[in-house]
């Protein structure tokens, strides 16, 4: 202590007999400047009397030592809260830097600007400064910090939930910090994109980028900080906003499996015992509720945490009005609200609005009133600042166009005379090339009257391709609509007749049958072969689906309804789905004639994920999937589905019927 008192006096001796010698001389000697200097980071490493040592620095007059000064004292005074000094000293460094064309300063003081701003929560000029400051670090090649600065920027963007510009700076930082090896910083930026994600509903993506941020903990040798626990926390609120809320439970109880975890970080252990309680309100299940409530409650009361607090408050006020005590409930929404504008916590504000609403039902219009209010008034001012942002990057970007433009107008007369040369040689080039482009010319000429010989040639068959479809599809029909049904006719007849005679005469006519169905088998075959090509054609695929169905419905006596948009796929698809699909479905319909006793059948079409979307249902009297063998048309569905590379479900029972669902990839 004796030594320390001993040190400051020597300073401070030092620094009036350098003041006093200022007094005769004007320029200071190497030593004064050596003896200000040490005892501005004298005063800086002791942390107090800043504006001690900004007094000493505004007496050196090396004015790089002034500013490596002023940015230490700018950076201290910005984490002591002293706002006044922090100006003045960061503008000194601003104003130095320019002086002495150090780019690198100008980045660090607009850095230190922002995140003035940003505390003071005036995002505008936080994000302008980020701006000037990314913009200097990427001039120098400072990959990391150019970086940093884009992830501060799209921190601002997501709090105005502009989050499509928030996600393309991250995937910028993403990139940078991937090259440059920084883990720590791209588990930020990972968890930073999980978070945009959760806000806009893209719950897939936000598990996937949390995910990934904590695959990028695995390089990070720092285990004192709960990061992993960090990101459990944002993954459990991801499942609490898709109303997952078992599964959130289970996160929230995963991250407090680390029993350190309240002395590593008690914000972070608060916030987990808040976010576990709610998830178990919101679940239904109100066992410990209360009491993990009132702990983090204490907790972030203790730390005077005012966001914490209104949060939990509203939380509380939540648990209360579903316990049925309106008084309770009441009381901590009212206390929440307070906080909430004390603070000036928009989201909050709106939160306690709402609950309050619901809670007191007498003052309930006059909450939602204040409600709407708010909510227009944040709108109107978000949109104000994304428009303002993006008159910042366009200014900024319009100031270095300029620049180039001066710095193109330097060279433009040694362009000038490497054009005049490069004219004289095209000139050259340009004669010989008029040479070559007259036979080229012939020669193309010929190329065409050849493709004009081939195009007849195709049109010429193509009128007998047409020809041979159409009496193809003529014979089909004719086989299908007349013979087949005829015959078909004649067999269900014969078979519905009650004959009475010897064993030997019925088994003849069992035979007849059978040998009539096998006729119809191998008419059916023939006609369907014919009409492959058919369905290969631009006719209308869905009228020939319904063609189809109605068909089965006249014989099977069911109603029908077919549920698909009318470009669905069949406009687009191969040929091969096409004719497969129609056969599957024509496969399920004789199934369903046959077997089932339907009296509905319902066909849906959709498209998914590129992912054709086919499922046929019937409430007919089913059969049990694990007892019967598949008959051949259930084969013969199976086989084309495999073929496709498709997938297919097959539920029935005797209650509810019987439904076949198809997936096919659409390539």
């Amino acid at each position: 202590m004796l030594v320390r008192k001993n040190k400051l006096i020597i300073l401070l001796v030092g620094f009036i007999l350098c003041v006093l010698s200022s007094c005769r001389r004007k320029t200071p000697n190497h030593n004064e400047i050596k003896s200000f200097n040490d005892s501005v980071n004298y005063y800086l490493k002791q942390n107090r009397a800043l504006s001690k040592a900004k007094t000493l620095n505004d007496l050196i007059e090396n004015d790089s030592l002034k500013k490596e000064n002023a940015l230490k004292i700018a950076f201290q005074a910005f984490k002591n809260s002293d706002t006044l000094l922090f100006e003045n000293s960061n503008k000194q460094a601003l104003r130095l830097s320019i002086e002495l064309k150090d780019s690198s300063g100008v980045a660090e003081t607009h850095w230190n600007s922002g995140s003035f701003f940003a505390r003071q929560e005036i995002l505008d000029s936080a994000y302008y400064h980020y701006y000037q400051a990314h913009k200097y670090y990427s001039l120098i090649g400072q990959e990391n910090y150019s970086a940093k600065m884009l992830y501060n920027m799209a921190f601002i963007q997501s709090r105005l939930k502009d989050y499509t510009s928030s996600e393309a700076k991250l995937f910028q930082a993403i990139s940078t910090y991937k090259n440059i090896g920084k883990d720590l910083a791209l588990y930020k930026c990972y968890n930073a994109l999980g978070n945009n994600y959760s806000e806009l509903g893209d719950f897939e993506n936000s598990i996937e980028y949390h995910t990934k941020s904590i695959k990028v903990l695995e390089n990070i040798d720092d285990k004192n900080k709960p990061y992993y626990e960090r990101t459990l926390n944002d993954i459990g609120l991801t499942y609490q906003i898709k109303k997952d809320y078992n599964t959130s439970i289970q996160t929230f109880r995963k991250a407090l499996d680390n029993k350190n975890i309240k002395n590593q970080d008690i914000r972070l252990y608060a916030r987990l015992k808040d976010n576990l309680a709610y998830s178990k309100l919101l679940y239904g299940d109100t066992v410990n509720v209360e009491d993990y409530f009132l702990e983090a409650l204490k907790i972030r009361d203790s730390l005077n945490n005012i966001s914490g607090i209104t949060i939990n408050k509203i939380h509380l006020a939540e648990y209360y009005a579903k316990t049925n005590d309106t008084i309770k409930a009441l009381e901590y929404a009212e206390d929440a609200n307070k906080l909430a504008i004390k603070s000036s916590n928009n989201n909050d504000i709106l939160s306690s609005l709402l609950l309050l609403s619901k809670i007191d039902k007498i003052n309930s219009s006059k909450y939602l009133q204040s409600h709407v209010k708010l909510t227009k008034e944040l709108q109107g001012y978000e949109r104000k600042l994304k428009n303002k942002f993006a008159r910042i990057s366009f200014e900024t970007d319009e100031y270095i166009h300029k620049n180039e433009r001066l710095s193109l107008q330097k060279t433009l007369i040694l362009s000038i005379a490497i054009g005049v040369i490069s004219i004289l040689t095209l000139l050259y080039y340009l004669r010989i090339q008029k040479t070559r482009n007259k036979q080229l010319v012939l020669e193309k000429q010929q190329q065409k009257a050849n493709e004009e010989i081939y195009k007849l040639m195709i049109k010429q068959q193509s009128k007998l391709e047409e020809g041979r479809l159409k009496e193809r599809c003529r014979i089909s029909e004719e086989l299908h609509d007349g013979v087949l049904g005829k015959i078909y006719g004649a067999r269900m007849g014969i078979g519905f007749l009650n004959l009475n005679g010897e064993s030997e005469d019925l088994k003849k006519h069992q035979k007849f049958l059978e040998d009539l169905q096998s006729i119809e088998g191998e008419i059916r075959d023939i006609s369907h072969e014919l009409k492959n090509e058919i369905l290969s054609s631009n006719t209308d695929y869905l009228a020939m689906i319904e063609s189809l169905v109605l068909e089965n419905s006249l014989i099977g006596k069911f109603k029908y309804d077919i549920i698909a948009e009318e470009t669905l796929f069949w406009n687009d698809s191969n040929e091969g789905i096409k004719i497969n699909m129609y056969r599957i479905i024509q496969e399920a319909l004789q199934n369903i004639v046959k077997h089932s006793k339907a009296t509905h059948v319902a066909l849906k079409f959709e498209y998914n994920n590129f992912l054709y979307n086919v499922v046929i249902t019937d409430n007919g009297v089913g059969f049990n999937t694990s007892k019967r063998k598949n008959g051949i048309g259930l084969s013969n569905i199976k086989s084309r589905v495999k073929g496709l590379n498709g997938s297919l479900t097959l539920n029935s029972d005797s209650k509810s019927g019987t439904i076949i669902e198809i997936k096919i990839p659409s390539n």
